[in-house]
């Protein structure tokens, strides 16, 4: 079973650039490419106030042949399947994500509905709070195509080994740049007078980075051709790896794993990241 990048399309600008990076990083990996267009089908009660089947299928296809059209002047040799389904889009995006033959979705920040001057809709914020196979959302600055480097973040637990694994991919398919950084807060506690330390910063400092040179080292054999470069810094995770973004083609970030309300499912780094990252970003969940 062949396995492919999934974008979402709907005929809108954003929907197009997704479109158009996602047969980039399938034409990198070696997969085909999915274009999807979901719409969902009027019931009986509404088709008399709506287009009709018709007239939908004809806009899907429309949206379809658009983004090909866009595609083929990316990647002209590159396999390219296409796929109409009657659902709404998040259900489609996120039922298409759990087969296997899926290995990445990329969706623009909104399409064509939501309130205007909105930086992210609620099908891309909700296709990455659930979907299992990594969400790459489109965003940040144009400039963001030209850059090389592959950021993530590495916080230290082991929900952090898939965001690694899936950023080392991507770094290894284009510019073999990947830089890691470790960031850790230094606890309220730490800094109360009433409180003894029992490390100074940079005590702390050294032993994040022995911890994490120590979580690196097998992805570094796995993956020898891949140049990283490490930071350990103090401060807020979502502040300091927006801060990365400014010269990353992509950053790679992990999701909390929760199930239930989206915001939860995200965790606060990924939530920050998809509102204020300065290129795409790649939710990755736990395995």
């Amino acid at each position: 079973m062949e396995r492919s990048v999934v974008a979402g399309v709907d005929g809108s600008e954003a929907s197009l650039g997704a479109a158009e990076w996602a047969a980039a990083e399938a034409r990198r990996r070696g997969l085909r490419l999915c274009l999807l267009m979901a719409f969902p089908a009027p019931s009986p009660e509404e088709s008399a106030f709506v287009w009709s089947q018709r007239e939908i299928d004809k806009i899907a296809l429309q949206a379809l042949d658009q983004a090909e059209e866009r595609v083929s002047a990316t990647a002209p040799d590159l396999g390219v399947d296409r796929l109409v389904v009657r659902e709404a889009p998040t259900h489609a995006l996120l039922q298409k994500a759990r087969e296997e033959s899926t290995a990445l979705v990329v969706v623009g920040p909104r399409g064509r509905g939501g309130f205007p001057g909105l930086k992210l809709g609620s099908v891309a914020y909700r296709v990455a709070a659930h979907s299992p196979t990594p969400v790459v959302v489109m965003g940040g600055e144009p400039q963001a195509r030209e850059r090389t480097e592959v950021v993530v973040g590495q916080g230290g637990s082991v929900h952090g080994e898939r965001p690694l694994a899936e950023a080392f991919e991507a770094a290894a398919a284009s510019s073999q740049q990947l830089r890691v950084v470790r960031v850790w807060e230094w606890p309220l506690a730490a800094v109360s007078p009433l409180v003894p330390r029992t490390a100074t910063p940079e005590e702390t400092n050294a032993a994040e980075g022995r911890d994490l040179e120590e979580a690196l080292a097998p992805w570094r054999r796995r993956y020898p051709s891949v140049h990283v470069h490490t930071e350990v810094v103090e401060g807020r995770a979502a502040e300091v790896l927006e801060g990365a973004t400014r010269n990353s083609r992509l950053a790679v970030v992990g999701a909390s794993g929760l199930h239930g309300l989206t915001r939860f499912a995200l965790g606060s780094t990924a939530h920050g990241l998809l509102h204020h990252a300065h290129c795409p970003v790649m939710v990755v969940h736990p395995g």
